[in-house]
């Protein structure tokens, strides 16, 4: 079997574990939103940390022998992630898992790609770009259907209800949610390049041995720890100013944390796969790949949206939301075909 076969296969679990672990974020009563936010990025540090060291425990001297930009365009970009990363989970919220999957995984599948795609060094061939390109615009239009399946959602859904009290909320909310999950689309896009501005240190740990697994610990390491930490220190602000620490000590919050620290695992589970997979896809590996991360990512938290019962009362947008996954399913083939060309 060779190395982009397998690198395919590890991608479908990493789209998997992406558009999976943002059922975490559903519900997280009894804690208030900044004490459920502040945690899950802790242990999210803890996780990171803990995988990088596992992998590689000597990656301190990696680090600081690489070149600057190397360690510091990762880390900026991690902390641009991490404000973003905010404005997603509080998105979920307000609009639901589905809505905030197709907006903000849509941008960031082009924005992530087209960056790489323009600072690496090696190009591609003019062919394999153009089919490259058709595959994000189909993927586009893939997700162009599925948001405007979200607002035929909402609208059917809002008919079904007695809103008139509310309506005002429920609009105010809504415009909120659309706009955190655009800004959270650029942030999320910002990770891959922080990721590919970090691949000559993982190509040192390759040559040491430690292979794609340890290569995409430390390379990940850089990126997430500083988004992370940006969202900590934002929560323990937000506990102080709003003194709702105390809900760490409500009924059922130890086992709220327990799922969030189970979240933090699948959520890095998907970042880590991801990583391996464009190492074993090839030069086009961080170009192809997030695009096809993000849109399997995408059709996955569609599945659990309509199983969640997210899309109850809506069946004119359930069933736009289908033709939405197909059309993302044929830009894959596109996009297949230029990363072996």
């Amino acid at each position: 079997m060779s190395n982009i076969t397998i690198g395919f296969i590890v991608l479908l679990f990493a789209g998997l574990c992406q558009g999976s672990f943002g059922l975490g974020y559903k519900n997280y009563k009894p804690l208030k939103w900044e004490a459920f936010w502040g945690i899950y990025s802790l242990f999210s540090i803890i996780v990171v940390i803990g995988w990088a060291f596992i992998q590689v425990p000597g990656f301190s001297q990696y680090v600081s022998s690489a070149e600057t930009k190397n360690v510091v365009i990762p880390i900026l970009c991690g902390v641009l992630w991490g404000m973003s990363a905010i404005g997603f989970s509080k998105a979920v919220t307000y609009i639901g898992m589905s809505l905030v999957y197709g907006l903000s995984m849509g941008i960031s599948a082009v924005v992530g790609s087209i960056i790489p795609l323009v600072t690496m060094e090696n190009k591609p061939s003019t062919m394999s770009i153009l089919v490259l390109v058709l595959g994000m615009l189909v993927t586009l239009v893939g997700i162009a259907v599925i948001t405007k399946a979200g607002i035929v959602k909402t609208a059917e859904q809002e008919a079904l209800e007695d809103t008139t009290a509310n309506e005002d909320s429920v609009a105010g909310k809504a415009k909120i949610g659309l706009l955190l999950a655009l800004l959270s689309g650029l942030g999320s896009g910002a990770l891959n390049v922080g990721f590919d501005f970090a691949s000559p240190i993982g190509n040192a740990i390759m040559q040491d041995g430690f292979g794609e697994t340890g290569a995409s610990a430390i390379q990940w390491m850089l990126v997430l720890v500083g988004g992370a930490l940006t969202s900590v220190l934002y929560c323990i602000v937000d506990l102080t100013k709003k003194k709702t620490w105390v809900c760490f000590t409500y009924k059922g919050s130890k086992k709220r944390a327990v799922i969030l620290f189970l979240t933090s695992i699948v959520w890095f589970a998907a970042l880590a796969s991801y990583g391996i997979a464009t190492l074993l896809l090839g030069d086009m590996g961080a170009v192809t790949g997030w695009i096809l991360f993000n849109a399997l990512a995408l059709l996955i938290s569609n599945l659990w949206g309509i199983r969640s019962g997210e899309w109850n009362g809506a069946q004119k947008g359930k069933k736009i939301l289908l033709y939405g996954n197909l059309i993302l399913i044929i830009s894959w083939v596109f996009i297949g075909i230029s990363n072996a060309i």
